[in-house]
């Protein structure tokens, strides 16, 4: 056990001393890691800012149905009769025009809004939920059917974007997948692209050391190690680019957001994900250096 411990040790220092003997190709090899690492990264946590914004949003669609002002009392009755048996309709909310009006200005906050007006000008009007899970066909065909009806001005379909948004977000999380598969395969490539050429500069130590009988295990452990500090420092790296760029976004973001009277920032990196990456990246960088020097092994049985 102790001579294993030593074999270690002496080759994590010799390692070390690698890197610090070759600054240049190192930084270069860990900022190939990082920009490959932080890509994936940094899609993940925007697609999770966004999709933690849409969990507080409604999704259930939603129809806005303005009544004319000379809509009589048996238009609005049979309307709302029609909306109590359409099957898509799951619930029906009629806001008359002096509670809209009363809503409009404790929103804005000014109580003389209507100083300048003589009458209300806000119509009465339905609020429709539809069905949850009612497709964009269906919503339409309701909306077209009231806005035929006698009494309606206008009916505005709601609350459907927010659908589109998470359908937006799934595709996102789907394309993610394929994004985090690409650059993984290409981390390996890369950091395997990196060792072969340490095992070319060594090759003549390497071929010594197989004449006076060292394994394989022994020839390997170097190299190893040198995946996996590049590994773990790429992926700090990497973390350290995202949550960078994420702070030197949210100024803009959170500016626009106000626009909107919302408060929104995306979200930085937390410990357990700077764990995950820092870990995904040792293994991939790992997986390609183990692959690089047992093909140059295998030359040499």
């Amino acid at each position: 056990m102790k001579h294993w411990l030593r074999l270690n040790r002496l080759a994590l220092v010799r390692t070390l001393g690698s890197m610090v003997r070759t600054p240049v190709n190192t930084l270069l090899n860990l900022l190939v890691i990082a920009i490959a690492a932080s890509f994936p990264f940094g899609f993940y946590l925007l697609l999770s800012s966004v999709a933690a914004v849409t969990g507080k949003v409604p999704v259930e669609p939603q129809l806005s149905i303005f009544l004319r002002n000379a809509a009589t009392p048996a238009e609005i009755g049979k309307l709302k009769e029609q909306l109590a048996t359409d099957g898509r309709v799951a619930q029906v909310r009629f806001v008359p025009r002096d509670e809209a009006l009363k809503q409009l200005q404790e929103r804005v906050g000014s109580a003389d809004l209507m100083a300048g007006l003589t009458e209300n000008p806000l119509p009465d009007a339905f609020i429709v939920t539809a069905r949850l899970g009612a497709s964009s066909a269906e919503l339409e065909q309701l909306r077209d059917t009231l806005a035929r009806h006698a009494g309606v001005e206008e009916v505005q379909l709601d609350s459907a974007w927010a659908q589109r948004l998470e359908r937006l977000i799934a595709l996102g999380e789907v394309l993610l997948q394929v994004v985090v598969a690409l650059l993984a395969a290409a981390l390996a490539l890369i950091t395997g692209n990196a060792i072969r050429m340490q095992i070319l500069t060594r090759r003549e130590e390497i071929e010594v050391a197989k004449l006076i009988g060292a394994t394989d295990i022994f020839i390997r452990r170097p190299f190893l190690y040198m995946a996996a500090l590049q590994g773990l420092l790429g992926g700090l790296a990497a973390c350290g680019i995202v949550a960078a760029a994420l702070s030197w976004l949210n100024p803009a973001v959170r500016d626009l957001a106000a626009t909107y009277g919302e408060t929104f920032l995306l979200r930085l990196p937390n410990p357990a994900e700077v764990a995950v990456v820092c870990a995904i990246t040792v293994l991939l960088s790992l997986a390609g250096a183990w692959v690089a020097v047992w093909r140059h092994l295998r030359r040499h049985h």
